[in-house]
């Protein structure tokens, strides 16, 4: 049985996914799943209770949003446009860094061992 990617798999890490074995693709799949973030439940919480950004990975900012009351406002509504485009980062992130954790048998690798 051949192992699909997600729907939602970040285009850079396409590549990646597709040189993997049928077992870790099953693997990269399962790992993906649980780690990534909704779309429509990160935007949904940016508008009804915003704290989408520690969500994100983003907790200084996140401080600084409920700092600042939401931006004065502003921020707040900014911030609906703003979230999509962290998730999607924030998925991207975790699938490369799945990814490059598969190629090194498991564990991420240290800045020491990437330069």
């Amino acid at each position: 049985m051949m192992t699909l990617p997600p729907h939602d798999l970040p285009p850079v890490a396409y590549a990646g996914f597709q040189e993997l074995t049928e077992d870790q693709k099953m693997a990269f799949v399962s790992r993906y799943g649980s780690a990534k973030r909704s779309m429509p439940l990160m935007v949904a919480l940016s508008i009804l209770f915003p704290v989408q950004l520690f969500f994100l990975g983003r907790v200084l900012l996140g401080v600084l949003f409920l700092i600042t009351g939401f931006g004065f406002g502003v921020w707040y509504v900014i911030e609906w446009f703003l979230t999509p485009g962290r998730v999607r980062d924030y998925n991207t992130r975790v699938a490369t860094d799945i990814l490059a954790s598969m190629r090194t048998g498991g564990k991420a690798p240290t800045v020491d061992e990437e330069g």
